[in-house]
């Protein structure tokens, strides 16, 4: 689904100038985006000459504009004197998808634009904007752009058996152990992918050397936590789907760094109901296993597992699910980290997220999430997560609680806009790296926490 959020923001941050990058840019995108369109628009005209080259190729093509207003907030003292992270921007896509000349190959392209319109201090937790410069002043904040998507794509053979590949830059969704998170841009991928389909098999193998991050418009490494450049990452899947069940595996290594599992399963005995459960698995390799303690996540593998039920109905949905994390790490608490390396996106599906993350060595969590359809355009929902680990003879407990609203309506004129809002409260402990700080009387602080979030999405197709 599009997100659409009507954004108010908390700060009074707002700037008159739009930067992005180190440079102004008022008017980069109108000239950019125009541009685009200009040679498009001609190919397309002159192509026409061309009648196999036009039915096959440009025919098909077609671009769509994606606008998306985001804006969220967090007040939380955890990890800090208290503190507020406050991001709001406004982000603007084109997407350009061609057809297949001799049906067999062809190229897309996406083009984002960020542009900056309110933050604090500590925005970049909120990963909007643009971080130019150190630290967490708001005056780092920019908008930025970049192509984030072009890349030559090939097919072979039908859809229920062939193949497909891309090799550039691309977004890489749930592929293996990566996936791609949106803000209002999303991160993507310099590599080689591709998927081979036989009837409900589906088997992915992919390669990436670089990354750009969704709040940024720099070409990135991916390294270690204690920041050394990792030269590749391969990963890889295999997936089988029918009416009843479906089931994944990801297979991924970040080049002597790490070696990452994730094992998705789900049943559908009937249409109400689904159980589903999730495995997510890290274990250290040479170059993490040489990395100081402090730098670690857990010491030597990693654990997360997730069983998870569902029931709905016409207006009604119930989902609660169960976690456990598994991550010792010597001196500390260790956790698991969703993530392969920096300036990555972990493949990561389980419902024990939220604004705290559940997933601290020995940590059990409950969650229950239920939403009702209160209209046909307009959805309401609350969701709830609870966990508990020990730590030195303190029994920690965090929790939150957050309220969820959708609107997404469905006439013709605004069925591709949608709006949503959350609001939640937590507590959680304070820390440093994860690990509770505690008093002299050797108890752990409790800490709490106000989020919200707004997005407005829109999406229309230009030609």
């Amino acid at each position: 689904m599009k997100w659409i959020k009507f954004i108010v923001p908390l700060t009074n941050g707002d700037e008159k100038s739009i930067t992005y990058g180190k440079h102004h840019c008022s008017t980069a995108f109108t000239l950019r985006g125009i541009v685009l369109i200009a040679i498009l628009g001609s190919f397309n005209a002159a192509a026409q000459n061309s009648s196999a080259f036009y039915n096959d190729f440009i025919a098909p093509s077609h671009m769509d504009l994606s606008l998306r207003n985001q804006w969220k907030y967090l007040k939380e003292n955890a990890a800090q004197p208290k503190a507020v992270h406050n991001a709001w921007g406004q982000g603007t896509t084109l997407n350009f998808k061609s057809g297949y000349l001799w049906d067999a190959i062809g190229f897309d392209a996406g083009y984002s634009k960020v542009f900056k319109l309110a933050a604090s201090d500590y925005f970049s937790t909120r990963a909007l904007l643009y971080n130019d410069g150190q630290g967490m002043d708001k005056n780092n904040a920019k908008g930025f752009d970049r192509f984030g998507q072009r890349y030559i794509k090939v097919k072979f053979g039908e859809k229920s058996l062939g193949m497909e590949a891309k090799g550039g830059w691309q977004e890489m969704k749930n592929f293996g152990v990566l996936t791609t998170s949106s803000r209002l841009a999303k991160n993507s991928y310099l590599g080689y992918s591709g998927s081979f389909v036989f009837d409900d098999v589906v088997l992915q193998l992919g390669r990436v050397t670089q990354a750009i991050n969704r709040d940024s418009p720099e070409k990135t490494h991916f390294q270690t936590a204690d920041k050394k450049n990792i030269a590749s990452i391969f990963t890889g899947g295999l997936g089988w789907k029918n009416d009843k069940v479906s089931f994944s595996y990801g297979y991924g290594e970040a080049k002597n760094y790490q070696r990452r599992h994730v094992t998705e399963v789900a049943w559908y005995p009937v249409p109400q109901w689904t159980f589903a459960s999730q495995i997510y698995g890290s274990q250290a390799l040479d170059k993490y296993e040489r990395m100081p303690t402090s730098k670690k996540d857990f010491d030597n593998q990693a654990w997360h597992y997730v069983g998870e039920t569902q029931w709905k109905n016409a207006d009604w949905l119930f989902r609660l699910a169960a976690g456990y994390t598994h991550a010792r790490k010597e001196g500390g608490v260790g956790t698991y980290n969703r993530h392969i390396a920096k300036n990555t996106r972990g493949r990561f599906n389980a419902l024990t997220s939220a604004g705290t993350d559940y997933m601290r060595h020995g940590e059990a969590a409950l969650v229950l999430y239920s939403h009702y359809q209160v209209t046909r355009n307009f959805t309401s929902g609350m969701q709830w997560n609870y966990g508990q680990f020990k730590y030195k003879d303190n029994l920690v407990r965090s929790g939150e609680a957050t309220l969820i609203n959708i609107w997404a309506p469905d006439s013709a004129l605004l069925k591709d806009l949608s709006v949503f809002f959350n609001l939640g409260y937590g507590w959680s402990y304070k820390n440093v790296h994860a690990t509770p700080t505690l008093t002299n009387a050797g108890k752990y602080m409790r800490s709490p926490s106000l989020s919200s979030e707004i997005i407005i999405d829109y999406k229309f197709s230009l030609f």
